[in-house]
């Protein structure tokens, strides 16, 4: 039994033994594991580490375009510095620009205070052009820019008009005053890619950064300049941000600068387009109160047609603006005959509507000193079409067609030995009743064998000559 007992128990130390050794050189495996297996762990966690705050390294960085250090006021100064050349140079200006107006936004509000008191200080840059030297002609008294230009300007509205700065003023389609300066603020775009000037582009950052603090600002340089196109864009801007609040404002803004402009003494074509801006702010929000001043200044002490005023009046009155314009049309002080002629197509526009446009109407058309050429035109006005001075859509009104239509059934017997009137008149009458365009095509029979407006002059006139008397609409 003892010996069974000892053959047991040594075969229970064997068998511990055996077990040890085995499981010591187990342990020392998994031991050796774990060590792999932490080194390897480490190892992606740091890297997995790595990754992520290399990450968000890119991802922070990438929009922050503000320069260390630099401050609103730092980039308001080398803004006032910029100098525009010409060529890739100039692009490269412009580029520079655009850049600088966006680290501006990307301050914030902070940047409203440095904003507000550049504002004050009534100095500009010129981003569109430089003098006729080539001399840096950028800054500007900006307090100082306005003229009291009473042709409503000459030439186009720059990139108001078309490119750069989007659709701009928008003239009156097939209106013989559509190409020459723009009227229509609804039309206005404010998201340009490079502004006009740095004060405009100012107006854009402001309006980019928002809250009241912007709001306030804008508020304070509508109160203050004195320049109509600035005028124009910040009640457009306001308009966007709080509708209907600053239209008060604006149009106080606005007439305030129609009836006392300042003198300019280098003014661009901004300055010269002013009046157009300031009356289109009166437009935008349908403002008649300044009608009888806009009355006042039709005729000019220079003798020529405010064409400006003439359109405001033609906005807020529609047809209860014959009788003004009727006697600026009678006024012996309106001495350029293609003035004389334009205001009297504005009152042709009339017809149908307004007693006076249809007198008119019957003594032009019976003037013996104006040439059927002429009388053609203002025929095929009525009805629409036609080309020049006298192209004009056609109406719509079934009263206005009807009275139209017999307005010229009275004038068939007077012009039966006339072969040209007659078929003018056939030719509106036919127009009107099939609501249908006269074509320029259709018209060539009529205007063989000879062209422009000669004669004497639209309704008669002083110094006869026509259309083709000095006048041009925009020179003396």
């Amino acid at each position: 039994m003892k010996t069974l007992i000892v053959i047991l128990l040594a075969a229970g130390v064997a068998c511990a033994s055996t077990y040890f050794v085995v499981s010591t050189e187990k342990s020392a495996q998994l031991k050796q594991a774990q060590a792999a297996w932490d080194a390897e762990k480490a190892q992606l966690e740091a890297a997995a580490k790595t990754n992520v705050v290399s990450a968000q390294t890119v991802v922070v960085s990438a929009p922050s375009s503000v320069p260390a250090g630099e401050s609103p006021e730092d980039i308001l100064n080398d803004l006032l510095a910029v100098k525009l050349g010409s060529g890739e140079a100039r692009n490269a200006s412009l580029r520079f620009v655009v850049f600088k107006l966006e680290s501006l936004a990307q301050h914030g509000v902070a940047a409203v205070p440095a904003i507000r008191s550049f504002i004050g200080r009534n100095v500009d840059v010129d981003y569109s052009a430089q003098d006729q030297n080539g001399a840096d002609a950028n800054v500007a008294n900006g307090g100082n820019n306005q003229t009291n230009n009473n042709n409503g300007g000459g030439g186009s509205n720059r990139r108001f008009n078309g490119g750069g700065f989007g659709a701009g003023f928008a003239g009156g389609g097939n209106n013989f005053r559509g190409g020459r300066r723009g009227r229509n603020l609804q039309n206005l775009r404010t998201d340009w890619v490079s502004p006009p000037s740095l004060r405009l582009g100012l107006v854009g950052v402001l309006q980019e950064i928002g809250g009241p603090e912007s709001e306030q600002a804008l508020a304070e340089m509508l109160s203050s300049t004195a320049r109509g196109v600035e005028v124009a864009y910040l009640a457009r801007v306001l308009e966007e941000i709080a509708p209907g609040k600053y239209s008060t404002a604006a149009c106080a803004a606005a007439k305030e600068l129609l009836l006392n402009p300042p003198s300019v003494d280098n003014p661009d074509q901004f300055d010269q387009l002013s009046k157009s801006y300031l009356y289109g702010v009166l437009e935008m929000f349908h403002d008649a109160s300044f009608a009888p001043n806009a009355e006042q200044m039709l005729v000019g002490a220079d003798g020529r047609l405010d064409q400006d005023a003439m359109d405001y009046l033609n906005d807020v009155l529609k047809d209860q603006s014959v009788s003004a314009l009727y006697a600026a049309y009678q006024n012996s002080g309106l001495t350029n005959q293609f003035d004389k002629m334009n205001l009297g197509r504005e009152i042709l526009n009339y017809v149908g509507q307004n007693a006076q446009a249809n007198q008119l109407f019957t003594d032009t058309l019976n003037n013996k000193d104006l040439d059927s050429r002429t009388k053609a035109m203002m025929i095929v006005q009525q009805a629409g079409g036609g080309f020049g001075p006298f192209a004009s859509d056609a109406p719509t009104d079934p009263q206005v067609i009807s009275s139209r239509l017999n307005l010229l059934k009275q004038q068939e017997s007077a012009f039966a030995n006339d072969q040209t009137i007659s078929q003018v008149i056939a030719m509106a009458e036919n127009a009107l009743q099939s609501g249908s365009q006269i074509q320029p095509q259709d018209m060539r029979q009529i205007f063989r064998g000879g062209g422009g407006f000669g004669g004497g002059g639209f309704g008669g006139g002083n110094n006869g000559g026509g259309a083709n008397n000095s006048g041009n609409g925009n020179g003396q």
